[in-house]
């Protein structure tokens, strides 16, 4: 009788410290999908306000950036050729519906955001472009940051 009273407290507290350690990897893994989201917002809330020139901290120096089928080039080609040049046209970029998921993969963390956006493009009369979106971002912890290492987004008129 006093072996199964050992025994069942043994087994009690095995329960509770494996109990434990997966709730302090849950919460561990919980604060790292968190901090994931605040780079991706970082980049959208930049989007949003036409200002990019504090964006390249969010990117590794060898990100690779894809967009609509092409081959964009590393992030400061992207900033410096494409999309740096576009907002200078820009009068607004909102989002709307926007939606993001991350999992977690080791080192390495795989995020898709969805989204409708709205563009005003400012000229002799404005132009409105408004689109539904995906994007596919990979991040990894770099120096002890998380950062894109890439990222593909592409868009379709909006449909119902």
């Amino acid at each position: 009788m006093k072996k199964l009273i050992i025994l069942s407290v043994l087994m009690l507290a095995s329960g509770a410290v494996t109990a434990q350690h997966e709730n302090h990897q849950e919460a561990s893994v919980s604060a790292e999908v968190d901090a994931v989201k605040t780079v991706l917002k970082q980049y959208k809330d930049a989007l949003e306000s036409l200002d990019l020139s504090n964006t390249q901290h969010l990117f590794s120096q060898d990100a690779t950036i894809f967009e609509n089928g092409k081959y964009e080039g590393s992030y400061r080609q992207y900033l410096d050729n494409h999309i740096g040049p576009e907002l200078g046209h820009f009068k607004e970029f909102t989002f709307s519906n926007y939606t993001v998921n991350v999992r977690m993969e080791d080192e390495v963390a795989v995020a898709y955001e969805t989204y409708n956006y709205r563009i005003v493009i400012g000229g002799e009369e404005d132009r409105i472009v408004e689109r539904q979106a995906v994007a596919t971002s990979v991040l990894k912890k770099l120096d002890g940051t998380w950062k894109i290492i890439q990222n593909h987004g592409s868009s379709r008129a909006i449909r119902n």
